[in-house]
């Protein structure tokens, strides 16, 4: 019924399957080759990130509120025109009562947009800016609580402006 796999066969698969879920703790700067960009972690703080299923695009930084930021690329699927169209797409499908509050924002060096959202107890904070000549776009995230907000949006802030575009391979 069940074929039994050679030794090496198995160890392979099981080396494989260990590969896949990898979680890496990073400080200092994250780069991600494959989506083209860079990002300072502030001090104190680490990032997360083989802990997404499919390609890595990104981490996550966890606050000592018990919020978390993210920053990812991703293609421009949804073909924004612009930032403040993807942040208002973006926000206005977190939540049903929250209207977000859209403006132009700076991430690193590339424009950008920036909006809110309040959804009871949650706040929203997301960032967009798109990579200059085309290709992936970049959002950075923040998710939590109207108590924590003004601290969390100042880590948000601190890791929007050591955002910088790299090489994309």
């Amino acid at each position: 019924m069940f074929r039994r796999l050679p030794c090496p066969a198995w160890f392979i698969f099981a080396l494989c399957a260990l590969a896949g879920a990898q979680e890496r703790s990073i400080s200092g700067e994250y780069r991600n080759y494959a989506e083209g960009f860079a990002v300072k972690i502030p001090s104190g703080l680490h990032g997360v990130t083989g802990d997404q299923s499919g390609p890595e695009r990104g981490l996550r930084i966890p606050l000592p509120s018990g919020s978390s930021l993210s920053v990812f690329g991703e293609p421009n699927s949804a073909e924004y025109k612009t930032a403040e169209q993807g942040i208002k797409d973006s926000l206005s499908q977190c939540c049903d009562s929250g209207r977000p509050v859209v403006s132009a924002a700076i991430v690193g060096k590339v424009n950008g947009a920036k909006g809110r959202v309040v959804c009871g107890e949650r706040v929203i904070v997301r960032m967009l800016a798109f990579r200059p000549g085309g290709g992936p776009i970049y959002w950075l995230t923040l998710q939590t609580t109207i108590a924590h907000a003004a601290m969390d949006e100042s880590a948000l802030e601190a890791v929007a402006s050591g955002f910088r575009v790299i090489a994309w391979r």
